[in-house]
């Protein structure tokens, strides 16, 4: 008779050959598997197409109105907009009596003269009795065009821009050139008009009436105190001097002498756009002056 440890050994050996031949025939069956698991596959992700904002079709209509204006003439710069309908009107510039590629522009005097020799003109003289799109002398119809002044560049502290303003005789409709804004003499229209926007190649500009005042070419504190024809405040190049105080003067003046309050804070900070026309009745003694407090600036 074996003893009890030899039976328990033969037991033992016997039941795992026989688990051995049960999982033999699950592996050949397939049932089972000796492989590692396998991580399920993740489905691909397929991204949805890029959504393109829709394109603002007002700013659309501005970019194509600005390059057929450029193609007529590559001295536009732009359009003054009044975003109460008030005034719409495109603006050039000529930065000397000569063209980039030498030649003398074609211009006239106030009585319809060609110039022919151009000593003592500035590119402000180009365009201020011609007209933009035909080149040719414009006195009644458009009054020459609205241009900024030929030291301006678009980066600078303070635009310059100058208009015509028209007489009842020759304007009846009070629509012509800078004419619209003589409505900024009285209080009552401000608020209905004050925010303006500057149309350029890639860029809008927004802006508030800050200050409406009357430059009074008969006294001499005007020229100290008010040069509003300064394309950096700080610095005054007909005299080549440079004055970092200049700008804060110059607010102090202007708001001392504004015809109304119109509630816009202007500081040293601030990037400006300066509009001149004449007044009815004081041409040469009296220039209506609107300072443009910039607001906001974006590309489109």
């Amino acid at each position: 008779m074996m003893n009890k440890n030899k039976k328990t050994l033969i037991y033992a050996l016997s039941s795992l050959v026989a688990v051995s031949i049960i999982v033999l025939s699950l592996l050949i069956s397939g049932v089972v598997s000796i492989r590692p698991t396998e991580q399920p596959v993740e489905p691909e992700v397929i991204p949805d197409p890029e959504v393109v904002p829709e394109e603002n079709p007002e700013l659309v209509k501005l970019k194509e109105e600005w390059q057929a204006n450029k193609a007529i003439n590559e001295d536009y710069v732009g359009d003054i907009i009044f975003d109460s309908g008030l005034l719409r009107v495109n603006f050039v510039q000529a930065t000397s009596v000569y063209k980039n590629n030498g030649e003398m522009y074609k211009f006239y005097t106030e009585n319809g003269n060609l110039v022919t020799d151009p000593t003592g003109y500035s590119g402000n003289d180009v365009y201020i009795w011609t007209y933009w799109k035909t080149g040719e002398y414009d006195y009644n119809d458009n009054g020459g065009s609205t241009f900024m002044d030929y030291r301006n560049y678009l980066t600078d502290d303070n635009l310059i821009i100058y208009g015509h303003h028209f007489s009842e005789w020759n304007d009846e409709t009070r629509t012509k050139a800078f004419t619209p804004l003589e409505k900024f003499l009285d209080k009552e229209n401000y608020e209905d008009n004050k925010y303006v926007t500057l149309v350029l190649g890639d860029e809008i500009r927004k802006y508030e009436v800050a200050v409406v005042y009357n430059f009074d070419a008969t006294q001499d504190i005007y020229y100290s105190d008010a040069q509003y024809w300064r394309t950096d405040y700080s610095y005054d190049d007909y005299t080549n001097t440079v004055d970092n105080d200049y700008y804060q003067r110059y607010i102090d003046f202007i708001k001392s002498v504004e015809l109304y309050d119109t509630g816009v804070d202007l500081t040293t900070e601030d990037k400006t756009v300066t509009l001149q026309t004449c007044i009815s009745g004081r041409v040469g003694e009296l220039f209506e002056i609107l300072v443009l407090k910039e607001i906001e600036r974006f590309s489109y």
